[in-house]
């Protein structure tokens, strides 16, 4: 081999040999540099997805506030300097009811009433003037016959590029500011109920005190007397049990208007409440001014009432007090108004009293006698009387009354009159009329033991406040069981006018009392015989005449003739009909001979305690 061409071969493969050593640390950089592009394409990539996630972040962001700004309870606008529309939100557009597109470009001030427009304007003015926040509020009405629709227009102040914005929020008030009046409304009539009665529309106490307190101050410098009228309706309540609380009211409102009419310029009418009205005369020269008036106020208010298709009837009872004679104090010429009036009924109703120093100690005496009659019962203070009623012609007994009485600590045995119209204003007649019915249920049954015949019964008196309590019957029927009392020997006496005031509840009673077997007797004593007449069907077995009728018998032409006519009445209505107070001979052959065939009074027997009944009844031989 040629020598030459071995070492150009030789050169050859060191060359290559060197260039294959340096082929490992090309490549090394050539990765390192694929590498470091990857790398940097990644990065570029994630910046891209960041950058792309920005951007929809941005443009949800972007969506989900401009969908806040249309929907936002508030309505939103901007206006150009001119006070033009620029931008406005779907809940200001709906505000005016007009489409969004139809308002850009358009003036706020031409949306709102030509009376509305200075108000805008002037808080523009004042926008710009202060720069500051500002608000007015403006009213428009969106369609004709639509209620009015009141806005609220907050405005700031925004400056840009292009010149002076005004940016005004739109918040709909008109119904805070429909509640707002209606509150207005209610402090209105709240003052108006401070000082005026709700019913009537008269002035309550507290106007007619503050009167009455101007009217003493006058007299003083005048040497002129005041008087304060005290009035109050006479058995009231009454009519309200009867007739309905609705026709009550109306009563009242008539009595109001009916004293109205009396009044002079001065003078001041008031009520205080209930049935309770007070009168202020103011300038009186004499006393007997102020019983005028009274007189001319009995007159008017006893004049029927047409209440409903009835004719009802009322009294009143009038108080009088005076300044200065009875003092210069408000409080002091109420009370002592209030205390001649509660004498005035005492005196019977349907008058006027002045006060007079002796009236204080009345009223606390009846006061007292009021509180000593509510223990009675508990103090076991009450006592039955009884009194035997007879057969005119045999004297034969055909019942026995019991009559209440009251052992009065101070005062010694009172009579019924001493306490029970006391006991009825109270209220306390209800719990009285259940100790008599206790008992005397318990003495007959006592009596019963004794050997007293069955057919004598027990009379006892039943108020209308019993009557009417709903659980009465069932508490009657009670009693007998836990006695085991007859029912057929026992006997309840009802006053007509209980019967009266309710007749168809009344009816039911009756008959329910007719049913359990007991027998009813009707006080007659202050009934007409038109009414009386009603009582036809009911299961009825006696009727009285009072002791009134016969006390001036047989002398009294006119009583006689009451008696004659209640005694046909009864036969009428197939009554047996008991004469009450027979005291003489005289009497008694009076009513034998008109038929009157029972009788009861001080000529048979006084009304005596059971103890001394006892050898009564053991006479008889019963």
């Amino acid at each position: 081999m040629d020598p030459h061409r071995e070492g150009a071969q030789g050169q050859a493969r060191a060359r290559a040999r060197a260039v294959a050593a340096d082929v490992p640390q090309d490549r090394a950089t050539l990765h390192r540099a694929l590498r470091d592009l990857r790398i940097h394409q990644l990065e570029l990539e994630q910046q891209n997805i960041a950058l792309r996630e920005t951007q929809r972040a941005l443009e949800i962001s972007r969506d989900r506030y401009a969908e806040l700004y249309d929907r936002a309870p508030v309505g939103y606008c901007t206006l150009d300097a001119l006070g033009v529309i620029t931008e406005i939100n779907l809940t200001a557009a709906t505000l005016f009811g007009v489409p969004r597109e139809r308002l850009l470009g358009t003036s706020l001030a031409r949306r709102l009433p030509n009376g509305q427009r200075p108000a805008l304007r002037d808080l523009l003015r004042r926008v710009a003037a202060t720069g500051e926040h500002q608000w007015a509020e403006v009213a428009m009405i969106r369609q004709p016959g639509d209620e009015a629709l009141h806005l609220r227009l907050d405005c700031d102040l925004a400056r840009a590029d292009e010149g002076v914005h005004y940016q005004c929020a739109l918040l709909d008030i008109t119904e805070p500011r429909r509640l707002l009046d209606q509150l207005r409304e209610r402090e209105r009539q709240l003052q108006r109920l401070a000082h005026q009665d709700p019913l009537t529309g008269l002035p309550n106490r507290l106007v007619f005190d503050d009167r009455l307190s101007q009217a003493i101050l006058q007299s003083r410098r005048s040497g002129r007397k005041v008087a304060v009228l005290f009035v109050d309706l006479d058995r009231f309540k009454e009519i309200n049990d009867t007739h309905g609380h609705a026709a009550g009211d109306e009563i009242l409102k008539q009595v109001s208007a009916r004293l109205t009419g009396h009044l002079r310029s001065g003078d001041t009418l008031s009520r205080f409440g209930g049935d309770e009205f007070t009168l202020l005369i103011a300038n009186l020269g004499a006393s007997r001014d102020a019983a005028i008036v009274a007189e001319k106020l009995l007159h008017t208010l006893g004049q029927p009432y047409q209440i409903g298709g009835q004719t009802i009837p009322l009294t009143i009872s009038v108080g009088i007090s005076l300044a200065p004679d009875d003092g210069h104090d408000v409080d002091e010429l109420l009370t002592k108004a209030d205390t001649a009036m509660y004498l005035a009924k005492r005196s019977g109703r349907d008058g006027y009293r002045f006060y007079t120093t002796g009236m204080t100690e009345s009223i606390c005496e009846r006061m007292a006698m009021e509180q000593e009659l509510r223990q009675a019962a508990p103090n076991g203070e009450l006592r039955l009387h009884y009194q035997p009623q007879l057969a005119l012609d045999t004297r034969r007994w055909v019942g026995i009354e019991a009559l209440v009485r009251w052992q009065h600590p101070r005062l010694g045995l009172l009579p019924p009159p001493r306490f029970l119209p006391l006991a009825e204003e109270t209220g306390l007649i209800q719990e009285i009329d259940t100790w008599v019915l206790r008992t005397a249920c318990a003495q007959r049954k006592r009596w019963q033991g004794d050997g007293l015949a069955d057919e004598i019964r027990m009379t006892v008196n039943v108020s209308n406040r019993l009557l009417k309590r709903p659980a009465f019957i069932g508490e009657l029927g009670t009693l007998l069981g836990s006695l085991e009392l007859d029912p057929r020997q026992l006997r309840l006496e009802i006053t007509e006018t209980a019967i009266m005031a309710h007749p168809s509840e009344s009816a039911v009673v009756v008959s329910e009392l007719r049913d359990l077997g007991i027998a009813i007797a009707i006080d007659g004593s202050r009934a007409s015989f038109s009414s009386l007449g009603c009582l036809r069907g009911l299961p009825v077995t006696w009727l009285k005449i009072d002791r009134s009728f016969i006390a001036n018998l047989p002398e009294s032409d006119r009583d006689g003739a009451i008696a004659r006519a209640i005694l046909a009445l009864g036969q009428s209505l197939g009554l047996d009909v008991i004469a009450l107070g027979v005291e003489t001979k005289r009497q008694e052959r009076f009513l034998n001979e008109q038929g009157c065939t029972l009788g009861q009074g001080f000529l048979y027997s006084a009304p005596i305690p059971a103890e001394k009944l006892a050898g009564e009844l053991a006479a008889l031989g019963a």
